[in-house]
């Protein structure tokens, strides 16, 4: 009986001969001597990238798959014999090479570091120059080439291999595991028609040789590489390498010039590898970062917290021991009688509890103190900042984020960096509230204008909402309906707000908790400084 297991396998190996033949007849251009030596040999790529992905299971299909191309594509030109030893010859080489990518515990498949780009390139090389060495001594040793075309049968051979390994290979990984694949924007099509036009330049232009204009290729690579990564690095070399073989036949045909525009393509698929992988290791580099001060954010939040909390603990501490002693006198005066001294305790009583009031007064003085730097800001291109910041982390969670707000909105008058750090607390609250009963949902921000001309900045979340009783009249600092929350995130966004003479509210909706930042727009000089141009 054939189980589940072994049927997956079997499949995948018919589909990956199928393909292992496709690339081959269409990469059956400009043939030495009838040779399955091409300028550009992609079956290899395919071989290595199988491996990789697939382990050792892919062995038979890897050393077969050659000798079913030749006898499909070529007719078994060399004898079946023949053709089944180079088979398994070059075969087995890509085998070795798939296998040892598949043990490098370093190596990426989603080359997000440059290490990964330069392994590939390595193991590339080093398998075609062993697989091109066992193909020209097995047809030497067979008298189908003669012995002053060996260095000339390795040479193409190698280069074949080589372009055909750096332009599949990595599609093939990154199609099976990168993911999410890039967005293609509108932009694509431009950098692409610039590729597609540096290709014409190249085959064109008569009064120059290709070789002449080659380096016109990698403006449109490097583009697309640095805005898409390596997605946009391997796609970039796939339509290259396809644009070399239609263009070469065309310009030169029945010439085998093509062999010599391969060595420049090496080249050209090395840069646009290393570029993406650049620009991945730029973008973890980013999210690290990001992830590192969010880290150190909450390490200072939990600081201050201490630092106020061990402030009050220990100014309280005083007022509160001196209330229970001098109620302990009074209870005593009232049993012996002494009138005269239970006034004089409660009179101490109310003077320390009026203390124990100045004592945290002051520390909520202390939580709203600070100086503002005003200048003009626009609303807008903070609420971008914040949403580059939050958005990626935040959609990870399962919470999406939502700015609502008219990219043409007044430029106002505030303290930006305050102003941006209290919707952050605001945001990550409400992000926290939904996190916090272990569901997805969305915070929204909207900024629009009052009746009064005031800027209202609200946010609000899926989540429970404010439970009855919470404060909402004015949430002090420490209180929180959030099990692992310092209880400071309102209290810090509501001294900011009337720091600028505006104030907060808080309010339970129908879809969870909705928090209104309200500010005024302070109208001084000629309102058209106050508008976007």
């Amino acid at each position: 009986m054939i189980d589940a297991r072994q049927t997956r396998r079997i499949l995948y190996g018919c589909i990956f001969v199928a393909a292992y033949v496709a690339l081959d007849y269409v990469s059956y251009v400009k043939p030495y001597r009838g040779l399955g030596i091409t300028p550009w040999n992609p079956p290899p790529g395919l071989s290595i990238a199988a491996v990789f992905l697939g382990g050792s299971a892919f062995a038979p299909v890897v050393l077969i798959a050659p000798a079913v191309a030749d006898m499909i594509v070529r007719g078994a030109a060399l004898g079946t014999k023949l053709e089944l030893i180079l088979s398994l010859a070059v075969g087995s080489t890509y085998l070795a090479g798939g296998l040892a990518l598949r043990r490098i515990a370093t190596f990426d498949p989603r080359f997000r570091f440059v290490r990964d780009a330069l392994t590939l390139i390595g193991v590339s090389v080093s398998a075609a120059l062993v697989a091109a060495a066992l193909y020209v001594v097995i047809l030497r040793s067979t008298g189908t080439i003669f012995q002053n075309e060996v260095l000339a049968v390795a040479w193409r051979a190698a280069v074949g291999d080589i372009i055909g390994i750096l332009v599949v290979a990595p599609l093939v990984l990154l199609a099976a595991t990168y993911r999410p694949w890039p967005k293609v924007e509108a932009l694509a099509l431009v950098q692409f028609a610039s590729l597609f036009g540096a290709l014409a330049m190249v085959f064109g232009y008569q009064e120059a040789t290709a070789f002449q204009l080659f380096y016109l290729l990698f403006l449109p690579l490097l583009w697309i590489a640095l805005s898409y990564g390596p997605p946009g690095a391997a796609m970039s070399l796939l339509f290259i390498q396809l644009g070399l073989i239609i263009g070469a036949e065309i310009r030169f045909g029945p010439d085998p010039g093509l062999g010599a525009l391969q060595v420049l393509m090496i080249a050209l698929a090395i840069t646009g590898l290393i570029v993406g992988t650049i620009v991945a290791e730029r973008e973890d580099a980013a999210a690290r970062l990001r992830d590192q001060q969010a880290s150190i954010n909450r390490a200072l939040r939990i600081r201050s917290a201490g630092e106020v909390a061990a402030t009050i603990a220990h100014e309280i501490n005083q007022p509160l021991t001196a209330l229970n002693t001098y109620a302990g006198i009074a209870a005593k005066a009232m049993e012996d009688g002494r009138p005269d001294l239970v006034a004089r305790a409660v009179e101490r009583i109310r003077v320390e509890s009026n203390r124990a009031n100045e004592v945290l007064r002051g520390i909520r003085e202390l939580l709203r103190q600070g100086t503002l730097t005003k200048r003009d800001v626009d609303l807008y291109a903070k609420l971008e900042e914040l949403e580059a910041l939050l958005g990626e982390d935040l959609e990870k969670k399962g919470i999406r984020l939502v700015i609502d707000m008219d990219p043409d909105f007044p430029i106002i008058r505030a303290d930006g960096i305050q102003l941006q750090q209290a919707i952050h607390n605001l945001i990550v609250n409400g992000a926290e509230a939904i996190l916090g009963v272990g569901r997805s949902g969305t915070v929204e921000t909207r900024v629009l204008l009052s009746g009064n001309d005031d800027v209202l900045i609200e946010v609000e979340d899926d989540g429970p909402g404010f439970p009855p009783g919470f404060d909402i009249d004015e949430p002090t600092p420490f209180t929180t309906t959030k099990p692992e929350g310092s209880g400071l995130g309102l209290a810090v966004a509501r001294s900011i707000a009337e720091a600028h003479g505006g104030g907060l509210t808080i309010s339970t909706s129908s879809r969870g908790a909705r928090v209104v930042l309200k500010l005024p727009i302070e109208r001084e000089g000629n309102e058209q400084d106050r508008q976007r141009h």
